[in-house]
């Protein structure tokens, strides 16, 4: 979970956000309430200055101060005042890549229409926005722009969302696509060319939304999936799909919508209707596979540019459609059902339990999970290995081989020990980083919670590279369990100005902060960080 460093006043909040590329402080003045823009007209009055310090190999252009409002006040004597009224932002470039925290010194003076407050300092900290759940940050998508370029990323964004059609939220959509396309067996081609376009504008529509409304909120959208009840909440979803799948009951639309959407569906606003219908279905999937991008539009807080990623990201998701819209009267040609098609059904199932699974893997204890695994695997294996789909004796020979190396796999899994972590991490205390201190031995302190998905995944694999563990024994490493969240919990978070887990402080012998990492880590990037700070310490 992310969050941007705060900083309140009853009069005036600011926030600080660094996204890699750029600075920004957000201010939020209360009504009634103005601050004195960065030059004001009479010298003898308090300017909104900021102030920014950034980390080492990072240089921070000038800051850029938005546009002042020009008001007479009851006591300026009829002379026009220069001042920020409700929300502004102020913004800075930034180059080099960070090792710790950006912060900043934002001074100002808040007042009304009868009343100055005194001026006020206010010291403000920041972290790069980075990964939630594991899957790459805002800041790599800053990097990514900076690097290749706005054509290159929206045609990545674009592949992004081509591969949704790959996800089970998508799958069932499928047939009922080709079956609403299918029913136009009269209209010329053009004619299904342009309801197949609408029907893409359709999800255009509902993807966009979705992008300005993280644009204009600072969404944190993969960070909800670092809250426990949102992960059972997915895990349940899931299950209730692949319930679906495998024949207990039908989810379908209402009879009066479908019979609204067939009677419409002649028209264009019939398949504007499907395809935003389709985006709906379809945005679930969405937090694995873009939460970065969902940061990186959170951090920029453009509408804009919100708007036209995920257009991009819809456009990527609708084409094929078009394509299923052309040959639709050949498609419903198809058969309908049959042993094939159950197969599917349970093949999609099966992936849906294993979606389950993953996402509630924080949440269960590690027995409970091994077992599980073993006993979901080895029951798709003999399903999908031996049962339904017929096929060719050929077919049927490869079918059942899978499934028994899918059964063998799974019950593999059994055998295999659970073991304990390479690194021998000590449970956090005072006590521990002052004895590291003492010792002239560098710190590496993993902020982590039980219900975190990328802590998880930095135990399975970064924390078990060889060289992790051999650089890790020049440290003292120190485990912060904040799973429960309690007073002692957010305390210690406060100190490290930790906005969510997971998070990783690398300290020098002196005890100052060297390095710092919020999210999924890759065992290269851990690596170099390792090692210089413990070069700089065998140095000092």
């Amino acid at each position: 979970m992310l969050l941007p460093c705060l900083a309140h006043a009853e009069e005036v909040t600011a926030t600080l956000r660094a996204t890699g590329t750029e600075a920004v402080v957000e201010l939020t003045i209360a009504s009634g309430w103005h601050v004195n823009s960065h030059e004001p007209h009479d010298d003898f009055l308090i300017p909104t200055t900021l102030t920014l310090t950034p980390s080492t190999g990072v240089t921070a252009a000038a800051v850029t101060y938005p546009k002042p409002i020009d008001r007479v006040l009851a006591f300026s004597e009829g002379k026009p005042m220069s001042l920020y009224e409700g929300t502004v932002k102020l913004t800075a470039a930034l180059e080099g890549k960070a090792t710790s925290p950006l912060r900043g010194t934002l001074r100002f003076q808040a007042c009304n229409d009868t009343t100055c407050l005194p001026p006020k300092t206010i010291e403000l900290v920041a972290q790069e926005q980075a990964a939630a759940a594991g899957f790459g940050g805002a800041n790599e998508v800053a990097d990514f722009v900076a690097r290749w370029g706005w054509g290159v990323t929206f045609l990545w964004v674009g592949v992004l969302g081509l591969a949704l059609n790959l996800t089970p939220c998508v799958y069932p959509m499928v047939s009922v696509t080709v079956a609403f396309f299918g029913g136009r067996t009269g209209e010329d081609t053009s004619r299904a060319v342009w309801h197949a376009l609408v029907y893409v504008l359709g999800i255009c529509i509902t993807f966009s939304a979705l992008g300005a409304a993280a644009a204009l909120t600072g969404s944190l959208f993969g960070a909800a999936l670092q809250q426990p009840v949102v992960l059972g909440g997915i895990a349940l979803l899931m299950v209730a799909l692949a319930l679906s799948n495998f024949g207990l009951y039908q989810i379908r639309m209402p009879n009066a919508l479908m019979q609204w959407a067939g009677q419409s569906g002649e028209g264009a606003l019939g398949a504007l209707f499907m395809g935003a219908t389709m985006g709906v279905v379809g945005a679930p999937c969405i937090g694995p596979i873009v939460a970065a991008l969902l940061l990186y539009v959170g951090a920029q807080q453009s509408a804009p540019l919100g708007i036209a990623l995920f257009f991009t990201l819809g456009l990527g998701l609708g084409l094929p459609y078009v394509g299923l819209a052309l040959a639709a009267g050949r498609l419903r040609r198809l058969p309908r059902g049959g042993a094939w098609l159950g197969w599917m059904e349970w093949l999609f199932g099966f992936l849906l339990l294993g979606l389950a699974l993953y996402f509630a893997t924080p949440l269960l204890p590690a027995l409970v999970v091994r077992i599980t695994w073993a006993v979901l695997l080895a029951t798709a294996g003999v399903v999908l290995g031996f049962f339904g789909a017929g096929g060719t004796p050929f077919v049927r020979l490869a079918r059942g081989a899978a499934g028994a190396a899918v059964v063998v796999f799974g019950l593999s899994g059994l055998l295999v020990a659970e073991t304990e972590s390479p690194i021998a991490w000590t449970p956090y205390s005072d006590g521990a980083l002052s004895a590291a201190t003492a010792a002239g031995r560098p710190v590496l302190i993993d902020f982590q919670a039980a219900w975190c998905l990328p802590c998880r995944e930095m135990e399975r694999t970064t924390f078990r590279d060889p060289q992790v563990v051999r650089a890790s024994r020049d440290f003292t490493t120190l485990l912060a369990d904040v799973t429960e969240q309690d007073a002692a919990a957010e305390a210690l978070m406060q100190r490290y100005t930790v906005p969510g887990v997971p998070t990783y402080v690398l300290l020098g012998p002196d005890g100052h902060e060297r390095r710092r990492f919020v999210g999924f880590v890759p065992v290269d990037d851990m690596l170099e960080a390792m090692r210089a700070v413990a070069d700089g310490a065998e140095r000092g």
